[in-house]
């Protein structure tokens, strides 16, 4: 089985799209992502600030039981690491427990996962947002964005497939 890999210009959520994509169109495996989202989340109902141009995305599955998923969202912290170090050293890179990645103690990026039954399967959505080339200024805490760590711009398409790939290798579900 192949997943698709669903291209949106701007969607509300791309957990949402792909909560969507299980539930009406009966979709079983797959990838959302998307240039922007209206509408992004992080944890305990905190929102993400979407910069058109950084990376948005949402793999979906099945699992086959909820233990399943916290460990599912360890195993993302590392898909993300090793995506990272082919752009950036790895040890510039640190995980902030339990969701996010920090380069030199700037927030880069945040995961988010979901879990819920339909049709007596339990799914995971695992959302994940990643400033590319622009970072949000926040009171909170510093953040920064993979080209200005590096001075080189990242092809939204390309950093896709690179995701994917470690995705297929991570989970063996794709």
């Amino acid at each position: 089985m192949h997943p698709a890999i669903f291209y949106f210009n701007e969607v509300d959520s791309t957990n949402n799209e792909a909560k969507k994509l299980i539930e009406e169109e009966n979709i079983k495996y797959g990838l959302v992502v998307s240039n922007y989202q209206s509408k992004g989340r992080g944890r305990f109902g905190n929102k993400w600030i979407s910069q058109r141009g950084n990376f948005f995305s949402s793999f979906f599955f099945p699992v086959n039981n909820y233990s399943q998923v916290s460990q599912i969202q360890f195993e993302a912290l590392k898909l993300v690491i090793n995506v990272f170090s082919k752009y950036i050293m790895k040890n510039k890179l640190a995980i902030k427990y339990p969701n996010d990645i920090l380069i030199k103690q700037k927030k880069i990026s945040g995961i988010l996962v979901e879990s819920f039954k339909f049709k007596k399967k339990i799914y995971v959505i695992l959302g994940i947002g990643i400033n590319l080339i622009k970072n949000p200024s926040l009171k909170s805490y510093k953040t920064t964005s993979i080209y200005k760590e590096i001075g080189k711009k990242i092809d939204f398409f390309d950093f896709s497939e690179i995701i994917y790939k470690e995705m297929k290798v991570i989970f063996k579900c794709f």
